[in-house]
């Protein structure tokens, strides 16, 4: 598959069938907690054709049709994927032809001060924007934005999106140490969350190699005392919280051979050997980690993490 990858296990959407619709970073950010590192931004005015969507199209339906399944199919990947000329096409096919599948867009909601974005991606059962910072400063910090970009645009474009969409809306935080999990961002920012239509506020954690080798996660004690101060809204994704025990064990798994990954490259012997693991389930976690293009593989028959 060109477009899709997984289903690979999601700490909030179980097992999600991603879509990315570009072959490489495109992104109004350049955070620098980015997994895929760094790359030049892109303004949020443009809309990129990307893959063609009769790929996708033909994709998914090679997937449903030949048994495949999922608890979601999400728009994610390789930068911002509400930049994709087509997104509201395929929000369209999907919805008219998988029904039974739930539909997340993960965005960093850069775009959504757009007409013609708002409408594409209203449809979706799942919108997951990013909100991590209160002030101009703290955004350019964290989020290093194309220089058309302003924190004034980004916040009013969420708000105004969050006022007419009728599906579920989870904030996702994601907190860097000594960035913005200070008292007055917290503040600010659980005062800005409070008064929008918001199902969950995530606070997620930079734990895959970011960006900017600089960039930690907070103590735990802090980032439960945080989440605390949002109530009861607020929910730490940094520990997958499934019902499914599949999904679940798949996940502490993949999350167990990142950190061997983070130190070394590793072969699937030497992880099976390693974690005590059968070399089925190895397999199963480094294919989803390979589709979700968090590791690649190396000729020599070694794994190593992407941008390392």
């Amino acid at each position: 598959m060109k477009t899709l990858y997984g289903p690979v296990p999601s700490r909030r959407l179980g097992l999600s069938l991603g879509i990315d619709p570009f072959e490489r970073k495109t992104c109004t950010h350049n955070c620098i907690y980015c997994q895929l590192g760094y790359a030049p931004s892109v303004a949020s005015d443009i809309s990129i054709d990307g893959v063609s969507p009769e790929t996708v199209e033909e994709e998914l339906a090679d997937f449903f049709n030949s048994g495949g399944k999922a608890d979601y199919i999400t728009f994610s990947g390789s930068g911002e994927p509400t930049l994709w000329k087509h997104i509201g096409r395929l929000c369209k096919f999907i919805k008219e032809n998988f029904s039974h599948i739930k539909l997340a867009v993960i965005t960093n909601g850069t775009t959504l001060w757009r007409d013609d974005v708002r409408s594409a991606i209203g449809i979706a059962d799942v919108v997951v924007p990013t909100i991590s910072a209160a002030s101009e400063k703290i955004y350019k910090i964290l989020h290093r934005p194309n220089k058309n970009a302003t924190f004034e645009q980004y916040i009013q474009g969420i708000l105004k999106f969050a006022q007419n969409y009728s599906g579920e809306i989870w904030a996702e935080v994601m907190l860097v140490d000594g960035v913005n999990d200070g008292d007055d961002n917290v503040l600010e920012l659980s005062n800005l969350l409070k008064d929008m239509p918001i199902k969950y506020i995530d606070l997620n954690l930079p734990v895959r190699p970011p960006a900017e080798k600089w960039v930690h996660p907070p103590q735990k004690a802090k980032v439960e005392s945080i989440c605390k101060k949002f109530g009861k809204k607020c929910r730490i994704v940094g520990k997958f919280t499934s019902h499914s025990h599949y999904v679940a064990n798949i996940v502490d798994l993949s999350e167990n051979i990142l950190k061997i990954l983070s130190r070394r490259p590793e072969t699937a012997e030497g992880l099976s050997a390693a974690l005590g693991k059968s070399s089925e389930e190895i397999a199963l976690s480094l294919n989803a980690l390979v589709d979700k293009k968090i590791i690649i593989p190396l000729e020599n028959g070694y794994f190593k993490i992407r941008n390392e």
